[in-house]
């Protein structure tokens, strides 16, 4: 990478500074002031800028010339990519940055990199990606048009959270205003999403006066009213509390079809829950130690961790690759537990 000097390319034409390297002095860039991601952690920052520090900068914020009616650099730069760098080199006191000017895209171009940074951004809370999906479907004037909204994921950024986000933005008005005020967190907010309108505002009020918590919402009342919708709130939490409902009812209402994709990934991911709750029996209660001096009992515990991490590796494989060529069926082993044990 050939750096030039802010000197040097301050005498040429605006045009032939896009694409350049420079190191630009901190205080000359501006912060976007419509940036999505308001999020971050002071500590995290200083750690950063320690890190610029020792090592050196490794990737160049972009930036674009900030210019006046006219065309005439202003002697600033508008930040385009490289927030928390900028944040991070103040916080420890570093005068430049290495930066890449580039042209200023427009304003809907603009708009799909920052929804899409954020999406993509693990660490950003499900609230803020929630904010910036909706800016972007309100500033593309389709906010009102759901059947639309799929068709934009790819240029938005998408992610696993694409499903819970767009069902929150069409909950019932009230049910919204609930999340908006902090009544129900976003947890909550989703799995309400997941009924029909007209049964969203009664849930949502029960859950609240009755303090349900979003585990036991996503995990047992919600697939219950889904199984049973004459059913209400009282009647889904009594039946989920007691237990054993789901092995009198049949996977899916006759004459329904198979279940869709998100209906099955929701299914998994409930019966993932039921895992966590076995690994704190296990672990957190004790029952570890407790099987101490029963060899049967260790030894089945023992293939039966063994089997769901063959199992897990195996998922996790299969993920990583999902963007690349198709990858080979899991082994009959793995997908079955055909592997020869008794546990």
């Amino acid at each position: 990478m050939q750096k030039d000097t802010l000197e040097s390319i301050a005498q040429l034409p605006i045009d032939e500074w896009y694409g350049t390297f420079v190191d630009i002095p901190v205080e000359i860039i501006k912060p976007d002031p419509e940036n999505l991601r308001t999020e971050f952690d002071a500590n995290d920052l200083i750690d950063l800028g320690r890190n610029i520090e020792a090592v050196g900068q490794l990737d160049a914020i972009t930036v674009f010339p900030l210019l006046t009616d006219t065309g005439e650099w202003t002697s600033f730069f508008d930040l385009h990519d490289g927030e928390r760098r900028w944040r991070a080199a103040q916080m420890v006191g570093l005068s430049t940055l290495a930066a890449q000017i580039v042209p200023r895209p427009s304003q809907q171009e603009l708009m799909f990199k920052k929804v899409s940074r954020v999406m993509q951004t693990r660490s950003l809370s499900p609230e803020t990606k929630l904010l910036g999906l909706e800016k972007a479907f309100v500033d593309l004037e389709v906010i009102d048009k759901p059947e639309q909204w799929q068709s934009l994921r790819g240029k938005l950024g998408g992610g696993p959270e694409w499903p819970q986000l767009t069902r929150v933005l069409q909950l019932h008005p009230k049910v919204r205003i609930m999340f908006g005020k902090g009544q129900i967190n976003f947890t909550i907010a989703q799995s309400v999403g997941r009924l029909p309108s007209d049964k969203q505002e009664q849930l949502a009020q029960y859950v609240v006066v009755n303090k349900i918590s979003g585990r036991f919402l996503s995990t047992e009342m919600v697939p219950y009213l889904i199984d049973n919708p004459d059913a209400s709130p009282a009647q889904a939490f009594e039946h989920s509390r007691v237990g054993g409902w789901r092995q009198y009812s049949s996977p899916h209402q006759k004459g329904a079809g198979v279940p869709s994709t998100e209906e099955q990934v929701e299914k998994f991911l409930d019966a993932c829950v039921h895992w966590e709750r076995a690994w704190e029996t296990l672990v957190v209660e004790g029952l570890v130690h407790k099987v101490k001096g029963h060899p049967q009992d260790i030894f089945r515990l023992r293939d039966a961790s063994r089997r769901l991490t063959e199992r897990s590796s195996a998922l996790l494989n299969r993920l990583d690759s999902i963007d690349d060529e198709p990858p080979a069926p899991l082994s009959t082993n793995v997908l079955t537990g055909d592997d020869g044990s008794d546990g």
